[in-house]
């Protein structure tokens, strides 16, 4: 009787292990190369990222997002040059929210606003559309 019920959660086990990867990349796939990205890209960004309400790259961040597992998924509106901050290459995007997140203070974002964003070149984005 256990030794059936032990097999029945390894097989659940494996089934979920398979299909979570599956889940995740159902909609688009995970872009390294960040060449690929054109206006009206989509994709959805993990980890932290500063943002910025004015279109100017010395202006305050006002708004630092959360490494949380639904990322923040962004619309490029437009690309507007390479550049190295904090000693890591990359570009400056203009990009439109698309799913509303919580920030760093504790504050909700609407979707559907536009931020000035840094994008390191190593940071990879997932569910890529072009």
């Amino acid at each position: 009787m256990a030794q059936g019920e032990n097999m029945r959660k390894f097989l659940s086990l494996i089934c979920f292990s398979l299909a979570f990867p599956l889940a995740l990349s159902a909609h688009g796939y995970t872009l390294t190369d960040h060449a690929k990205i054109k206006e009206l890209s989509v994709f959805t960004i993990m980890g932290e990222m500063d943002l910025r309400t004015e279109k100017d790259y010395s202006s305050a961040v006002a708004y630092r997002t959360l490494n949380h597992e639904g990322g923040m998924r962004v619309t490029v509106l437009e690309i507007l040059k390479t550049d190295v901050q904090d000693d890591k290459p990359g570009k400056w995007l203009y990009v439109l929210l698309t799913s509303p997140m919580w920030v760093d203070s504790g504050e909700w974002v609407e979707k559907y606003q536009k931020f000035l964003i840094f994008l390191p070149d190593d940071t990879p984005l997932f569910d890529f559309e072009e």
